[in-house]
């Protein structure tokens, strides 16, 4: 053997033994009980709140509520408007928003517009760019909701 691997052994053996005597320390310190020389103390309870005194109860008289509340009433939207806020109106063409369909209506012609397109009702619905044309049919999924009933 030669006396470089016993050194290093050595140290293993060491290391070991370092190792369980620290294991043991802790393991003992583990089992002692602080509270075994002590004598138990019950815990006293805890006091209770004083209990009211019973009352007779109240006799049921008339159930007063206060009146409603007045509720302020929104003014009733017009059927017809000039303008809407959202959708900007045909350009180059008069035109009043109608609240029930959602479309502008253009004056004069049975012509609908909303969001830059134009839509007709000529053997089915028909949508188009331009007030002129070219007309394309159109699904009606497509058609905006108010004019799809119409």
């Amino acid at each position: 053997m030669s006396p470089v691997i016993s050194a290093a052994r050595g140290k293993q053996l060491l290391a070991r033994a370092c190792t369980l005597s620290l294991l043991a320390a802790l393991l003992s310190a583990c089992t002692v009980n602080p509270y075994r020389d002590r004598p138990y103390e019950p815990v006293p309870p805890a006091p209770r709140a004083p209990q009211p005194q019973s009352q007779p109860a109240p006799r049921p008289g008339p159930v007063i509520s206060p009146p409603p509340a007045p509720q302020p009433s929104a003014p009733p939207r017009p059927a017809t408007q000039t303008s809407h806020p959202r959708y900007a109106p045909p350009p180059h063409l008069p035109a009043y928003w109608d609240n029930q369909l959602g479309v502008y209506v253009v004056k004069g012609r049975e012509l609908f517009y909303r969001e830059r397109l134009y839509y007709r009702q000529a053997g089915g619905w028909q949508c188009a760019p331009t007030p002129d044309g070219p007309w394309e049919p159109v699904a009606l999924p497509s058609v905006p909701p108010g004019l799809r009933s119409r």
